[in-house]
């Protein structure tokens, strides 16, 4: 829609309604403020305005994701860190979440993931390994957790 069909007050509230209904971080929203044909200056504002009363916080951004894509998507670390540095979001809260994982829970995903491309993979393929170790390592986890867990 064009920029003069939305006042700032409509912006505002359209964007609380966005971030109430799911968790957001300052980038995505200034990115869907674009594209709702906000300002620059217009998205600005309301950005402050999100983090000023907490419907954007990058810290409980971080935590959810990291959270939901470790259980529900069998991601890894490293895959997390560069989704979560793409978006720009400060190296303090992406450590923070990602030292909050559970190892337990952490590896327990791992073996899933080994276990689940185990069965796609032809035991009698020579390259078997290679390509078990490979598709771990495109899920963000790293050589030596990908050794441990299949030394388990």
């Amino acid at each position: 829609m064009a920029n003069h069909e939305w006042s700032l007050e409509q912006l505002r509230a359209k964007a609380e309604a966005y971030c109430a209904a799911a968790e957001h971080c300052c980038y995505d929203m200034r990115l869907k403020l674009q594209q709702w044909g906000a300002t620059a200056e217009q998205t600005e504002q309301i950005v402050s305005h999100l983090q000023e009363y907490k419907y954007v916080d990058e810290q409980r951004y971080c935590r959810a994701f990291v959270h939901d894509k470790v259980l529900y998507q069998g991601w890894g670390r490293m895959k997390i860190r560069a989704y979560l540095h793409a978006k720009c979001l400060p190296s303090t809260a992406i450590d923070a979440a990602l030292t909050n994982i559970d190892e337990s829970e952490y590896f327990a995903v791992l073996s899933r993931v080994v276990t689940s491309k185990k069965r796609t993979i032809k035991s009698t393929d020579p390259q078997a390994k290679e390509k078990l170790i490979r598709f771990c390592m495109q899920r963000g986890f790293t050589y030596d957790e990908i050794r441990e867990c299949m030394d388990d």
